[in-house]
């Protein structure tokens, strides 16, 4: 493609909203960090650090509270800028995405929060339609992968019932399926087992796995269950206040 065709592209792709060459590269799946540094709140958090995952790995992210595994999640999922370094996640350049740019990430990566964050005048089903039809518009069958993702998680009987309806763990459920309905290439997961019991925990995990084994996401999961860590092995990464390193592979 001629150089001065590739310009005027990139310039409408930016216009509204979309990746541009130069906001693309690295391995799809793949999450790269260099160099970076922020806080949260004011404070500092990460200094001058390196990551990299490849593609299709499962990960954990492990330290004492306050060490940044939520804030490092906010970094790959765009809603934390570093204050400096570079950041790649499925082939977008990161941090360089605008605020209305978005869109470019939540397509293609999904994100379990830890409070939920649902809807409550929504039913369980429009929880996970509802992004769903905003990040893929021109999907068909966004009604049906939304019941699929609800039946997963063992939500099958509960998908017209508003989050006030439901306990926490089936509310955590209902976060997991919103974040998995889209197949995304990469699973970011903020203490998702934490406000279930260990069948529950169980059953994320294994969907998680199926995510990572089946269809070849990557799964970035931050945790300090122990339960889970024991029966569910995997790389772990420990954070550390103004630092992070590998613990386990």
């Amino acid at each position: 493609m001629p150089d001065h065709i590739r310009r005027v592209r990139d310039s409408l792709k930016s216009r509204l909203g979309g990746p541009t060459d130069s906001d693309v590269v690295g391995a799809p799946g793949s999450i790269q960090l260099r160099n970076v540094t922020a806080g949260y709140g004011g404070a500092p958090v990460f200094s001058r650090f390196d990551l990299h995952i490849e593609p299709g790995e499962f990960v954990y992210l492990v330290g004492p509270s306050g060490s940044g595994k939520s804030t490092l999640l906010k970094i790959l999922f765009g809603t934390v800028q570093p204050e400096e370094g570079w950041v790649n996640v499925d082939g977008i350049a990161v941090h360089r995405l605008q605020h209305w740019q978005t869109d470019t990430i939540r397509r293609r990566v999904g994100c379990v929060f830890q409070t939920y964050e649902l809807l409550g005048h929504l039913t369980s089903l429009e929880n996970v339609l509802l992004p769903l039809q905003l990040a893929h518009p021109r999907t068909r069958h966004a009604r049906q992968l939304a019941t699929e993702a609800l039946e997963l998680v063992g939500l099958a009987g509960k998908l017209h019932d508003l989050p006030s309806t439901l306990s926490g763990g089936q509310q955590q459920r209902v976060a997991v399926a919103r974040a998995i309905a889209h197949q995304p290439r990469v699973l970011l997961a903020d203490e998702p087992t934490g406000n279930v019991d260990k069948d529950a925990s169980a059953e994320i995990m294994e969907l998680f796995g199926q995510l990572n084994e089946n269809l070849g996401s990557t799964v970035v999961m931050a945790t300090h269950d122990e339960y889970v860590l024991s029966r569910y092995p995997a790389r772990a990464i420990r954070l550390q206040t103004l630092a992070l390193k590998v613990v386990a592979s």
